[in-house]
């Protein structure tokens, strides 16, 4: 049997958190990676033999970008820039996930940010407008 939950159902929950927990198939929605990530923990902390991933819904309908940062205590404050990390729906996230900038990180050691939260990652920054060039001024060069 699947529990099915929603904080709000008014607003939009495009991440599935999915498991295992106490003997019982279990998925909630959530709104965002925090809420996805801590439920999953909490699940995985209830119940030593738990299984349980996240991920952006497969039904939804694109990709979205989410933002995070090493956590406080896991890196030196000048280092703990804010990383973008694009996710296609259906795409499952259990142990780490990678930023567009290569940086890999463990999933229980990330803060994640709302938009213009933290210090911008650079080179995610570079990658993002490298694949996204943006409209082109009429009679300019760029």
């Amino acid at each position: 049997m699947l529990a099915a939950e929603v904080a709000d159902r008014s607003a939009p929950a495009p991440f599935m958190v999915v498991g295992k927990v106490n003997g019982r198939d279990t998925a909630v929605r959530a709104a965002t990676p925090a809420e996805a990530l801590s439920r999953m923990l909490d699940w995985l902390a209830d119940d030593a033999d738990a299984s349980a991933v996240w991920y952006l819904r497969e039904d939804w309908p694109g990709p979205v970008t989410v933002i995070g940062r090493p956590a406080p205590g896991t890196e030196r404050e000048a280092r703990r820039c804010a990383h973008l990390f694009p996710l296609e729906p259906g795409t499952v996230l259990d142990g780490a996930i990678t930023a567009r900038c290569g940086a890999r990180l463990a999933l229980p050691e990330i803060e994640w940010l709302t938009l213009g939260a933290g210090m911008p990652c650079e080179r995610c920054l570079a990658k993002a407008a490298a694949g996204n060039p943006g409209p082109r001024l009429e009679g300019g060069r760029g």
